[in-house]
């Protein structure tokens, strides 16, 4: 339920300001491609002994078109509620034709943030008279009333709005002296001026930068915060200071009580082995406990205690891990929990250490000689396989409250493959039938299973039909089998006897189709059309695309042309086609394998002709002529 924010102080600054801010922010004209122009990016943060600290956060911002609108009419500031409070000081729009429109106390919402975790909080308003060449202006106040580690701050800043241009960036902060504040840069030289207090018992940083114009946009670029000049301060000394916070706090959540141990045995009663034991656990946890997509650092850091998991039967990610480790441990299994960054598979443990480094948690064990990370918040995923997500982060791993960073192992294409077989016999008006085969594994499997365990059988007809849509339009399954989803030990296959009224084109005495199964889709465009590169060219996810399609044309038929076998290869990756012709019968095999790489500017050109070589032999075609 949403309700009204409490005490909200509502302050008039001179709208002379605001207008002069408008009159000289860019135009339009200047950032086509830019949906805001940051106009004031302001913070002030004084931070106090035992690590906790206020913040004033002033935002501006001229809205450029109608992209603008949309991201920037809807405020949401999250918080959390257990030790913090927002109060909003003001918030208001200056219209073109300098009309003022202030946002009403009674307009200002503050509820929960997400069912369940009553911490999570968002403090929203809407923006009024939202509308192209208008500046929107906030100001709100952040008061941490303890830190989260207590005797500790830690803070990150981007100096650069992403893809819109920012006139002004500053971040003030004051520290005791009492308190190490450590600083890092990333993508800047940015140097703070520095001043100590009359009383010299605190100084004070301030980091600034102007006109910081918008990043570029390429594809395969790497993330956009990797790009951003971004600053992190911190007066966490190491990692184990980390450890040891994370350990007190889930040293009693992990307890395995009478409620764990009981269910523990229960579930593991007929297991023969320890990877049985394991096994058992962790599909329990996947199946009964839904998954609540808080990430860690936004709810409370306190993971709930185990049994309390099992009995509401929800959780996030810490929770679930939570819950792992005590089941785990309830039959003498090793267990340790495991923090890190999801999605962001680059050194951390050079990062200046806080718990802002992380915002996902999964589990960690370890069976004979072998080490399992099991991320139940996956709940389609199969023991002893993991998210793509979180391949090749370094991860904090928690063993007995030491800390200990490992990386988890990254995928190779053969753990994310996709493999489609198609046999169809081709008839003199362009249609087809026959037989298509679906299968995968890693995140191609996941996204199958998710889909289906879902779905009734007529639904699960439709799905199949949809998925071969891009064999050919409008498909027709006349039958399938599917491999039952909810074993998550079985690879899941997707078989169908289909038929398909428009596979191949029709022109005269000609039918004609693309070398490949899939006559509906088109290839992708080009991601290097440009001439000069500016970023690395980046590449996260390994994969392996395997198709065969062996298609017999009618009688009376000889093939015109057929493509010839071909190949290529390159730091992305490498492709091959096989083609084989038995009279009537043709089978082209092609194998497309990407590589998870990093390529410099300079290599470009020599990519480039790889992608282009690439798309070449995916647009070629088949074409028979009637004899």
């Amino acid at each position: 339920m949403w309700l009204p924010t409490p005490a909200l102080i509502f302050t008039q600054p001179d709208v002379a300001e605001l207008k002069k801010l408008l009159a000289e922010a860019p135009k339009a004209a200047e950032y086509p491609n830019a949906a805001k122009a940051t106009l004031l990016d302001l913070a002030d943060i004084t931070v106090r002994p035992d690590g906790s600290a206020r913040t004033v956060t002033r935002q501006a911002i001229k809205i450029l078109n109608q992209r603008g609108r949309e991201q920037e009419a809807e405020i949401k500031v999250p918080y959390n509620g257990s030790y913090e409070t927002v109060k909003l000081l003001r918030a208001r729009t200056l219209r073109p034709n300098g009309q003022v429109v202030e946002v009403k106390p009674t307009e200002v919402r503050n509820g929960a943030a997400s069912e369940g975790y009553d911490d999570a909080k968002v403090l929203s308003f809407s923006m009024p008279a939202v509308e192209p060449g208008c500046l929107i202006e906030y100001e709100y106040v952040t008061e941490q009333k303890t830190s989260p580690l207590p005797g500790h701050f830690w803070f990150h800043w981007y100096f650069q709005g992403g893809f819109d241009p920012v006139q002004l960036t500053r971040l003030r902060v004051t520290v005791p002296k009492s308190l190490n504040l450590a600083r890092q840069l990333r993508n800047s030289t940015i140097e703070p001026t520095i001043r100590q207090s009359a009383d010299g018992k605190s100084v004070t940083y301030t980091w600034e930068d102007k006109n910081v114009a918008p990043l570029s946009t390429e594809p395969l670029m790497p993330p956009v915060e990797r790009q951003l000049p971004k600053l992190t301060i911190s007066t966490v000394p190491n990692w184990q200071t980390v450890a040891d916070w994370y350990t007190k706090l889930g040293r009693d959540a992990m307890k395995s009580d009478p409620v764990v141990s009981t269910l523990a045995r229960e579930l593991t009663k007929n297991c023969r082995t320890d990877e049985e034991k394991a096994r058992a656990i962790f599909y329990y946890v996947q199946e009964k406990t839904r998954y609540v997509a808080i990430e860690l650092g936004i709810s409370a850091y306190q993971p709930r205690p185990a049994s309390r998991t099992l009995t509401v039967q929800y959780g996030d990610c810490k929770d679930m891990a939570t819950l792992l480790v005590a089941l785990l441990r309830a039959v003498g299994l090793t267990a340790y929990p495991v923090l890190l960054q999801a999605g962001e598979p680059f050194a951390q443990q050079t990062e200046l250490p806080s718990p802002h480094s992380f915002n996902h948690a999964i589990c960690q064990t370890t069976i004979g000689e072998k080490t399992y990370w099991l991320d139940a918040t996956a709940q389609v995923c199969r023991f002893g396989d993991i998210p793509q997500a979180d391949r090749g982060v370094e991860a904090l791993v928690i063993k007995d409250g030491k800390a200990e960073f490992q990386t988890v192992p990254e995928a190779t294409p053969e753990q994310a493959t996709t493999d489609q077989t198609v046999r169809l016999i081709l008839d003199a008006e362009g249609s087809a039938s026959g037989t298509v085969a679906l299968a995968g594994n890693g995140d191609y499997e996941l996204a199958l299973r998710a889909n289906l365990i879902v779905k009734s059988p007529d639904e699960t007809k439709k799905y199949a039909e949809a998925l071969l849509g891009i064999i050919g339009v409008n498909p027709k399954v006349e039958s399938y089998r599917l491999s039952d989803p909810s074993n998550r030990d079985l690879s899941l296959t997707l078989a169908a006897n289909a038929r398909f009224p428009s596979w191949a084109n029709v022109s005269g005495e000609l039918l004609l189709f693309k070398a490949r199964p899939d006559q509906a889709s088109s290839p992708f465009a080009s991601p290097f059309t440009e001439d000069s590169r500016l970023y690395p060219i980046y590449q996260p996810e390994p994969r392996l695309m395997r198709s065969t399609l062996e298609v017999t044309i009618p009688e009376g038929y000889s093939y015109l042309y057929v493509p010839k076998s071909s190949s290529g290869q390159s730091r992305l990756g490498s492709f091959t086609r096989t083609v084989q012709q038995e009279g009537r019968k043709l089978t082209i095999s092609i194998e497309v394998r990407d590589q998870r790489v990093t390529a410099a500017p300079s290599e470009y050109a020599q990519l480039r002709q790889y992608i282009d070589r690439y798309l070449r032999m995916y647009s070629e075609s088949v074409i028979a002529k009637k004899d």
